[in-house]
Parts: C-alpha cells; structure tokens; sequence
C-alpha cells in the first residue's frame, strides 16, 4: 500500500503555505508543562484494506508525550484545502473525494498513558473505480483538542490521496452494462415475451465482478440518436421511433442485494404492431444507463440501440377488428343454378352478414323495380374477402343450412354439398390462416320448397369461439 496512499508529510509543507500568520506567530510559544502537542501523523499504510464496497483508511495522531488524562480530538472533512492545492497544480492527475463518499469519526479518542491515537475513514468503493487512472483525495482536519493540548504547528492536516491505478486494476472494476451495448435486434421468435397485450423485451443490464447491497440505476432514452443514425446509414431507412405513447421502458431499475443482473422491460402493445402493418416499418430506439448509485457505468457497453422487427407481429393472436362493410351478393329468382347456367342475377347488394333465417328473408330481397325474390326456388351467391381476426386452424360452418351449400375460402373447396338437404353436421371444413390477412371467400346458397336459412360461422379451438362471422371482417368483392 505504499504507492497507494499517500501520508501526510508529504502535504504538510504544502499546506503550510495557506497557514494563516496568526499561527506563525502562536507556534513560536512554548506549550504548557503539562500539554502536549498533536502531529497528524497520516495514513496506517499497512492496515489499508478493500472489500467489495468499501475502502478502510486507517489514520494516526501521535502526542509529543504521554497523555496525562484522556482526551479527545476534533475531526473535520476539509476539502477546501484540497481543491486549492489541485487547482494550483501541486496535485495533479487528482479529483476531490465527495464529501457524501467518505465516512469518518467526529472526534479521536485519545487514552490515558498513550502518545498516539488512530482513526479509521471509510471510502465507497465506487468511487475510486469511477475514477480509476486518477488520484482521488480529501483532508481531515485536526482541531480543539480537549484537556489543554494543542495542535502541532503546520500539523493538523492529515491529507489522504489515493492512488487508484494501483489499488485496482481494470479488471477489479465493477461495471454497469447494458446487454452488450451495440445495437441488439428482436426478430421473430426471439428474446421477447408474448402477452395477451403485447410483446415484452427484456434488456439485461449486467454487473460485473462480485455483486453487492441493493442499488438504483436510470435509463436514459435518446431519441434523437434514431434520427442521426439513419440519416448517416448505421440504421435502415425504414426504422422508425414510435411516440411516446405507443411503448412503455423502465425508467428506474432496482439491483436486489447480491443480484448480477436486473431486467429493463421494454413494453410494445400489439395495435401499434397491427397498425404498422401496411407501412412495415422497424421499431428503433436508444438507451443508455444515466445514473447509478453504485458502482461504475461502461463507457460504450451502457449504450443500446433496440431495432424491432416487424415480424415479431406474427406472435400476435390478439383479435384484429377489421373495418370490413359485409360480402356482395348476388340473388337468382326462379332457379336454384343446378346447373348454372350463367344468366345475370335478379338482384345484387351487399349484405353485411350471412345471418339469415326464415322470418323476412328473402321478403326484403327486391330488385329495381320493386319485384320479390321468389321465396322458394331461388339461390344466393355471396362473394369478398374474409380478414381473418387471429392465427389458427378455422372451422367454417354451414351447418345451419337450408337446402345447399358450398363454401369457398383462400380457393380453397371447404364445403360443396349443394343438394337439396338441409341442416347437415357435414358441412364444415378447416383451413389454417393467418392473422391480419385478407382471404378470397365465396358462398353458395340454395333453395328448394319450404323453410330456408343460412348461417355462416367460424371457429378457432382455443382461441375464438363459435360465431357468425361479423361484418367487420367482411368486404365486398371490388
């Protein structure tokens, strides 16, 4: 510990230079018989020790004679003489001890019959790697002693400057990162966890070396960095930065005690991905830690930049709300088009669900002119597109069906039972789609004599219960 920390004879004579006259002029009288006077010996240098948190300095006094009672000495943290001998040079390479980083005693308890006395100031660790490659330093001053003594002239500084490159080596240092630092990618099926609301990332912040007590860090969110790094080609032309609203990011982050790891959650809902769709764009945004209570934040390994992509959106299953306004249909007066035989449909409209029953259907179906759908022997022919609202194996339903069915959906036959039986368990069929994605559907429908009804339903095990497909997920044939 030699080189470490340095003692105070080697400031003495500079702090001599800021003693006032008014003490030149006491030091030239003798003390008393029965006084004794008090040097700041400096730093016990070999019973310095290091723990994982803090650094013990012991410091000694030492009397002119034995104490004749005991008594005790005042202590002070006395920085000032410290910041003027670094602004003037005669420490260089140095940095003031935070006065909130040193603990020390009040006062030296000087025993009966002893010429000396020690105290111990106790330094946060973090500081001193904060600082590595400097000295760090403070002063403790020496004032009223008790019983009668005096401080030793030029003596009642004890000046502690620790050499950090030597008490530590790189190695020792406890850094703050966050991942890596870099730019880190989430691409589908990656690191990130998929809720009912919408996918979390988890952005690891790390110490290193042993771990500690508990401890705070911030996150700093840097937005315009985005904007810089794509305008010079780090970043693709296509990320973008959500608003503020659209994502959530833990601002403050507890380290529990004897943790090596604590978790930053990024949280993105999934109707930002859904909107985001059309447009494709990447989610970019900057972090970095801004502050720690302990310990010390890497230089380049504290700064992260998050490239999300779009596709992570396929881990999304909540249900996607179309704008749809219902299928084209087209209705066929007279006939049943078994064969079909291509003549133009006696009316066509746009029905916004296929939810019929007997009661009023098809008595409102009319064409131009006011003329009636015949009420038996006729078909329907409904034809658009099906936004699928989650991802699965869908069960299309026509089983509530009166007479004959057939359903097309993706080109894909799901049902061709186009008979004159009705209300047949038979006609489902599955097919998988995927969420968001618009799909070719068509069904046929027709009627014989007597009661009539169609009904087209979905369902998805698990995920979507049996219903008639809303008019939200249909659109028209353009």
């Amino acid at each position: 510990m030699k080189k470490i920390i340095y003692i105070a004879f080697i400031s003495l004579a500079i702090i001599g230079i800021y003693s006032c006259r008014k003490s030149r002029i006491e030091d030239l009288t003798l003390p008393d018989p029965d006084t004794r006077s008090i040097t700041g010996e400096g730093i016990v240098a070999g019973k310095v020790s290091i723990d994982n948190e803090y650094v013990k300095v012991p410091f000694k006094i030492s009397l002119t004679g034995v104490a004749e009672e005991a008594f005790q000495v005042g202590l002070t943290l006395n920085n000032d003489t410290v910041a003027q001998l670094i602004n003037n040079g005669a420490i260089n390479n140095a940095v003031i001890m935070p006065s909130t980083a040193v603990e020390y005693p009040n006062v030296i308890n000087v025993a009966y019959g002893t010429d000396n006395s020690e105290g111990v100031a106790i330094v946060r660790r973090s500081v001193l790697e904060r600082n590595y490659g400097k000295k760090v330093v403070f002063a403790l001053k020496l004032s009223a002693p008790g019983k009668g003594n005096k401080i030793a002239a030029g003596k009642s500084t004890i000046m502690v400057i620790i050499n950090t490159s030597d008490l530590l080596k790189p190695t020792d240092l406890h850094y703050l990162t966050l991942k890596t630092g870099g730019i880190y990618n989430v691409v589908y099926q990656g690191d990130y966890i998929v809720g009912p609301a919408g996918v979390t990332i988890p952005l690891i912040v790390n110490l290193e070396n042993q771990p500690s007590t508990a401890f705070n860090i911030k996150i700093k969110e840097n937005i315009d960095t985005i904007a810089t790094l794509v305008g010079n080609g780090t970043l693709p032309a296509d990320a973008i930065h959500l608003a503020a609203k659209d994502y959530s990011v833990d601002t403050l982050v507890r380290f529990a005690t004897g943790a090596s790891s604590a978790v930053v959650r990024l949280q993105i809902p999934w109707p930002v991905f859904d909107a985001n769709i059309v447009a494709n764009k990447k989610f970019a945004f900057a972090f970095s830690i801004s502050d720690a209570n302990n310990h010390v934040i890497h230089p380049t390994k504290s700064k992260l930049i998050v490239v999300v992509d779009p596709n992570v959106n396929l881990d999304n299953n909540s249900y996607i709300t179309g704008n749809g306004t219902g299928l084209t249909a087209r209705y066929y007066t007279n006939t049943q088009l078994d064969p079909d035989d291509g003549r133009a449909p006696f009316v066509t409209r746009i029905d916004e669900t296929i939810n019929f029953s007997g009661d009023g259907w098809p008595d409102n179906v009319k064409n131009a002119a006011g003329t009636q759908l015949s009420r038996d022997n006729f078909a329907s022919k409904w034809k658009g597109e099906f936004l699928a609202p989650v991802r699965g194996t869908y069960t299309f339903y026509q089983t509530r069906w009166d007479d004959g069915s057939r359903l097309y959906v993706n080109g894909v036959a799901l049902v061709d039972d186009y008979n004159t039986q009705w209300d047949k368990d038979t006609r489902k069929g599955t097919i998988f789609l995927e969420r968001g994605k618009r799909y070719t559907i068509e069904a046929h429908h027709r009627e014989n004599v007597g009661g009539q009804q169609a009904y087209l339903e979905i369902e998805v095990p698990n995920v979507l219960s049996k219903r008639v497909i809303p008019k939200s997920q249909l659109f028209p044939t353009p």
